[in-house]
């Protein structure tokens, strides 16, 4: 029996269909695999293998390794005589049908919510425990962290969240009215005064537009991390608190942290309005517009 994750999109997309995948397998006994076809035409890369844990089970070929349909299966399958159940996920809200799969599966889709895995988390922590950092400068931005009494991770999506108009229209963008009420929400919350480390994929700008209200902040703009954005989701995790946007990288950056500290996120995680309804978000955490 075999659990299959077809991997897709950005850093935060693929740790959401991994996870969900690895937990299937996990509860069937089932050998785990993951199909990278979208990488040959997306213009996205695979990140996953950038986990240390990840990348040893793929290269040892124990728990997890590669897959692709054979010229056999994809007759098999334009016959519509599958050996393999393929699911596209039905909907973004957490799909209970998940838990009635019991054959060797293909899962397509995002699979955006912690009840996918919630199961095995344990072990969804330790697939996820980052590479080292590559860098003095994200070290020492990782000291400082660590010795803060209130560090708060803020990210700010952009890029093609405002440059591409379909995107904006399906996802749109955290205003600046939502970091502002977050923020006097953490501060309101917390007794020691909050030092902000900010993340986007727009830092100019962070530094012409976003107001820090005094409080000490780094804007976290680090040239290496460019194209290994999973040492910025490492710094979001360092801290105590956080502020996510509308994004599957901070939504991971905050789970990450499993610390006792206070999430931030949007009330709407889609500007469409037939979207509205669903949200990631977990229970404990504080959502608002």
């Amino acid at each position: 029996m075999k659990t299959i994750s077809q991997i897709t999109g950005g850093l935060g997309n693929q740790m959401f269909q991994y996870a969900c995948g690895k937990s299937v397998a996990n509860r069937l006994g089932a050998k785990f695999f993951l199909d990278l076809s979208w990488f040959k035409i997306g213009n996205r890369i695979f990140m996953l293998d950038a986990f240390p844990n990840i990348r040893q089970s793929l290269k040892n070929n124990k728990h997890n390794s590669l897959w692709q349909p054979s010229i056999f299966q994809k007759i098999l399958r334009r016959l519509k005589i599958n050996a393999i159940c393929y699911i596209n996920e039905p909907h973004f809200s957490y799909w209970p049908g998940i838990n009635n799969i019991k054959s060797s599966t293909h899962l397509s889709g995002y699979w955006q919510n912690e009840n996918y895995f919630s199961d095995i988390t344990p072990i969804i922590r330790q697939q996820f425990i980052f590479p080292d950092f590559s860098c003095l400068e994200a070290e020492n931005i990782a000291q400082k962290i660590k010795s803060s009494s209130c560090s708060v991770s803020i990210h700010i999506r952009r890029g093609d969240y405002v440059e591409d108009t379909k995107t904006n229209q399906f996802h749109g963008i955290c205003t600046t009215k939502y970091y502002e009420k977050a923020l006097q929400t953490i501060i309101e919350k917390c007794d020691n005064t909050p030092e902000l480390y900010i993340f986007s994929d727009d830092p100019d700008w962070i530094k012409n537009n976003f107001n820090t209200h005094g409080y000490s902040s780094v804007i976290v703009d680090i040239p290496e991390h460019k194209n290994a954005p999973y040492h910025d989701m490492h710094l979001m995790s360092l801290c105590q608190h956080h502020i996510i946007a509308n994004s599957s990288f901070s939504w991971w950056g905050a789970w990450l942290s499993g610390g006792d500290g206070m999430v931030i996120a949007p009330r709407y995680w889609f500007a469409d309005e037939t979207m509205r309804h669903y949200n990631p978000s977990l229970t404990s955490w504080v959502t608002i517009e």
